[in-house]
């Protein structure tokens, strides 16, 4: 009798047992309906408020040494480092750049090849760009550039450029943990898949250039444009089109200060303005900064 009576305490506290344990598990998923969710998902995903992003395959077109760019209150030093080598005629020449700008944290080298004539230079450029982390790009392009005595300098480029992201967190879609006593515990984003655009677009630019015996001082202006995207993000979103208007507007003022016969210092300031309608429909919107420029031009 003792032993049954000694057996069945044990079942019962193993049934206690099982249960005690039982409270204890991974929290339960939840869901808010359509409408909570509408209600909740303004402040946590930005609903009506325009997102900001730098476009530096746009913004990086400087040749000068070091350049800073200024966007509301923050501030952002690009070092641009290039190399030129022509032959013994000049009609033939190599470009070697480098980008640098650890505050935005972007990186870039590339290298261009260029027939030189008495009015006419035009180059193959190729240029790969990272942040290390999340954003990767390469871009070729073919550019023109008319050089006359009386009217200035035309230039325009034709290029195509790709794009590649990582995966991401995408946009709270209602879904959260609680625990085992049904408190909130934590939110669960969805995870974005990689993702990768093509983009083919153009540029025209122009510049005048006054001569003086201490400083030659140049307008200039540059006019970007995309034309046609490839987009592809998992097989989910797949997309190719011919983009809205949109107009990428950069203007300024280049000073080339005649320091001595053989040394050139640059001074360059230049704005930018952007037409896009096409990106704020889906809630971005492009910084347009204020580039302050300098650079330097030895001859040896």
């Amino acid at each position: 009798m003792r032993h049954l009576i000694v057996f069945i305490v044990f079942i019962i506290a193993c049934l206690i047992t099982d249960k005690a344990f039982g409270q204890i598990q991974p929290p339960d998923t939840l869901q808010l309906s359509p409408k909570e969710l509408f209600g909740e998902s303004d402040d946590l995903n930005d609903v009506g408020i325009l997102q900001s992003y730098i476009d530096f395959s746009k913004d990086v077109l400087s040749s000068s040494n070091l350049s800073v760019g200024i966007i509301g209150k923050q501030v952002s030093t690009t070092l641009n480092l290039g190399y030129n080598k022509s032959s013994m005629n000049g009609q033939w020449g190599h470009t070697f750049a480098a980008s640098l700008n650890p505050v935005w944290n972007y990186y870039g080298v590339g290298y261009g090849f260029s027939r030189n004539t008495e009015k006419r230079t035009t180059t193959i450029q190729s240029f790969y760009s990272t942040d290390f982390n999340f954003q990767k790009n390469i871009s070729l392009s073919v550019i023109d550039v008319f050089r006359t005595k009386k009217w200035g300098t035309f230039g325009y480029s034709l290029n195509a450029s790709k794009t590649f992201w990582g995966e991401s967190e995408g946009e709270w879609e209602g879904k959260y943990t609680v625990d085992e006593n049904g408190d909130f515990k934590d939110l669960i984003y969805p995870i974005d898949p990689a993702a990768s655009e093509i983009t083919y677009g153009g540029m025209v630019m122009y510049t005048y250039t006054y001569k003086t015996k201490m400083v030659n001082i140049s307008p200039q202006i540059f006019l970007i444009s995309d034309i046609y995207k490839i987009y592809k993000h998992g097989g989910k979103n797949d997309m190719s089109y011919l983009t809205d208007f949109n107009l990428d507007l950069y203007y300024g003022t280049s000073f080339d200060w005649k320091i001595t016969k053989r040394f050139v210092l640059n001074t360059n300031i230049r704005f930018n303005t952007t037409i896009d309608k096409s990106t704020k429909s889906v809630g971005y919107k492009k910084e347009n900064p204020i580039m302050f420029m300098i650079g330097t031009n030895f001859q040896f």
